[in-house]
């Protein structure tokens, strides 16, 4: 391993050169099932539990959601070995050097809002862990996830490889009370037991299969910066099925322990229910069960700030170029980033849910268009055929603007609102369908097939081209670095 196969990142959005690849693809096994085995997941499953409505129909939505969403979600992760950078400045090669920024101040919001709704689950853990204010564990989450961040690259994988051995140990204990009817904590007449008996009903039925989409989808802006440390050599199909079965496995595992904790203590939170439902066993177990939820939330929150500074440094790169990637320029990303998020997490630690549920609604309308128009691009139009240093380049081939790609981004979104069901807006569509939401379906086909349409006239000359840059094992790694930094 080479000396610059660090403990301790320094790269960012820099290319990553082939001496420097490293890892199996069997990493991102551990990587996606550790990130997404904890209680934020969980959450969402239980906004899929409604008065009402069958928590077998939601176990269906769940399954579908997931299996669908993460074929998305996978596809990006299968770009990272073969281009070595990160997923969101690879969208320039779409958008255009300055287009790029549209989609990318957009999922530095979505990082934030995942950071604050997770800061909050785990601090309620930590509070509930050592009988401390919630305000407190936010600060103690946010120093945890913030030193991980700083670690970088190599400490994150390993971190996740050891939680997914601790979370599934924990939660398959959960899974097995929970399903032999053990009953949400004996000594909490606010978690009696309440069975939902009810039936099929379309609109809480779509929104479960939303909310599976989004929370794999959610992991599409920054996936295959996991996976751009891996060797040129790794295929295709490996860092798809590898990535894909380990967030499969883990969101409808989790979602559904929600699913079925709301479906016995309809209101109740995850954090509070589990705890209780942990006590059974004895206080051992619940300290398990709410270190498991704190570990946890640190695990994907890591995620999060780190997508997120790279997203804001590729924004500012975008207008100021010479930055060097060093540790130094990673702390003074990190950091903001870090407080940021931490300060959202106190704005919405009165009102967790709802507020949770309403982002989670509009964000999946933002998201969507764009990953139809990355994965288009990246898979139909220029089949993994780009020139590296020309991303880096303001005035290189891929242009300032790609007015086709912002035209459907634009156009897939506006597409959307008739199916839309959020908090603040509902389209007829949707209200037909008892307020389904089917949104991010039609922003998927409208955006993509648009670009391709729109396309069509350069797809000729795109198909064509030969890189003979960084996606070529034998570039010259010095001249690509000037290319990147200059």
């Amino acid at each position: 391993m080479s000396k610059d196969n660090f403990l301790i990142e320094t790269h960012s959005i820099d290319y990553i050169p082939p001496r420097l690849r490293h890892g199996k693809a069997s990493d991102l096994f551990f990587l996606w099932f550790g990130a997404n085995a904890q209680m934020a997941v969980m959450a969402t499953g239980l906004i899929a539990v409604v008065p009402g409505f069958s928590f077998m129909w939601a176990v269906v939505g769940i399954v579908i959601g997931t299996l669908l969403g993460s074929i998305f979600m996978a596809y990006h992760s299968a770009q990272g070995p073969h281009l070595g950078i990160p997923q969101m400045i690879q969208s320039r090669a779409q958008f255009g050097y300055f287009g790029a920024v549209v989609p990318l101040v957009m999922v530095v919001l979505m990082y934030l809002g995942f950071y604050a709704a997770g800061a909050v689950i785990g601090a309620q853990a930590l509070a509930l862990l050592f009988h401390m204010p919630v305000s407190t564990g936010i600060f103690i989450s946010s120093l945890a996830v913030l030193l991980l961040v700083l670690a970088g690259y190599n400490v994150i994988h390993r971190f996740n490889r050891w939680m997914s051995y601790f979370f599934s140990a924990v939660f398959a204990i959960v899974t097995v009370l929970l399903l032999t009817g053990a009953p949400i904590g004996h000594s909490s007449a606010s978690f009696v037991a309440h069975p939902v008996h009810a039936g099929f009903m379309l609109g809480p039925f779509l929104l479960s299969i939303s909310l599976a989409v989004i929370n794999t989808l959610g992991y599409a802006p920054y996936v295959a910066d996991y996976s751009r440390y891996l060797p040129q050599r790794t295929t295709v199909s490996a860092t798809f099925w590898y990535t894909y079965i380990g967030v499969v496995l883990s969101n409808i595992w989790m979602m559904v322990l929600g699913a079925l904790v709301q479906s016995r203590a309809p209101h109740s939170d995850p954090v509070t229910g589990f705890a209780l439902l942990g006590a059974d066993l004895g206080p051992w177990f619940r300290v398990a069960v709410l270190l498991a939820a704190t570990l946890g939330i640190v695990s994907i929150n890591a995620l999060n700030i780190y997508g997120g500074f790279m997203s804001s440094l590729t924004i500012t790169s975008t207008f100021f170029r010479k930055w060097k990637p060093t540790l130094a320029l990673r702390v003074w990303f990190i950091v903001p980033i870090t407080l940021v998020g931490t300060y959202l997490a106190f704005l919405e630690k009165g009102n967790l849910l709802n507020s949770f549920e309403s982002f989670l609604a509009v964000l999946i309308d933002f998201l969507v268009p764009w990953t139809a128009i990355n994965l288009a691009d990246y898979y139909f139009l220029r089949k993994g055929q780009y020139n590296i240093r020309e991303i880096f380049n303001p005035n290189g081939q891929y242009g300032r603007f790609n007015w086709v790609a912002l035209l459907s981004y634009l156009v897939g979104f506006v597409c959307e609102f008739p199916f839309m069901n959020t908090a603040i807006y509902e389209g007829p569509v949707a209200k037909w369908l008892h307020n389904g939401d089917v949104s991010w379906v039609i922003g998927v086909v409208v955006a993509g097939v648009l670009y391709l349409l729109l396309s069509n006239t350069l797809s000729k000359t795109l198909r064509t081209e030969k890189s003979d840059d960084a996606t070529n094992p034998d570039v010259d790694e010095t001249d690509m670095s000037d290319a990147v930094n200059s």
